[in-house]
């Protein structure tokens, strides 16, 4: 079957594309009635909601404040910034490209690339700022990294009446770093603000992204934004 939609690598990295997603008609919604799968080569938004309010993880060209020269990731309460779009690929030990439009089935290995600065979201054992969980950043170039950029993509629970096998658009799900065994999360028990921040902090009211050892309400995320490649 004809994929329903293809971009090249080059447009996914091109400037071209980061001007027109917005403007895209399908950019909220499925792209097809047989759209109904995250996919390798996929571009989306990770949302995780505490108490009514959602925050989206989120990476820019900032560093972070422990010193170790990768790429500061947040959650942001802004959802209409491109910093927040992620591109779904293969895990760094797989030798071979996912094929696009493939869907994930969960228990499967991913990685996580920025698609507006190329780094790959990654973990290590180091102490996060501000919980004092562990450390997550933007490590890499490109793409190119190394094993803390893989994570396994575990389903929340049965949010949608059925029995997936696949990662499905709007199910909760659970990130665990494949090193580490941690899981991704967030909470705003752990927000930046001018007392840890500094006034004029270019991160206020952002949450820390951390990796934390429990899969409980704080690691629980969800897709249903982005551009969703089937076959």
């Amino acid at each position: 079957m004809v994929p329903v939609l293809v971009f090249t690598p080059e447009l996914i990295i091109d400037h071209y594309l980061f001007s027109i997603i917005p403007s895209l008609p399908f950019f909220h919604h499925n792209i097809s009635p047989d759209s109904e799968y995250v996919t390798c080569g996929s571009i989306i938004k990770l949302k995780h909601t505490e108490k009514g309010k959602s925050y989206y993880l989120s990476s820019d060209e900032r560093i972070s404040p422990q010193g170790n020269d990768q790429q500061l990731v947040t959650a942001s309460p802004e959802s209409d910034n491109m910093t927040t779009f992620w591109i779904i690929r293969e895990s760094h030990q797989n030798p071979s490209p996912c094929q696009t439009g493939t869907k994930i089935p969960y228990g499967s290995k991913v990685r996580l690339q920025h698609l507006e600065s190329g780094v790959n979201l990654h973990s290590h054992q180091k102490r996060s700022p501000l919980s004092g969980q562990q450390e997550v950043t933007g490590f890499g170039e490109n793409g190119e990294g190394d094993t803390g950029d893989d994570w396994v993509v575990n389903a929340k629970s049965n949010t949608n009446g059925s029995d997936d096998k696949y990662w499905r658009i709007g199910s909760n799900v659970q990130l665990m770093h494949f090193d580490t065994k941690v899981y991704l999360g967030s909470s705003e028990q752990a927000v930046f603000n001018a007392q840890n921040c500094g006034r004029g902090c270019p991160i206020m009211n952002h949450l820390e992204v951390f990796g934390r050892r429990s899969a409980d309400s704080f690691t629980t995320w969800r897709t249903d934004t982005g551009i969703f490649i089937s076959k």
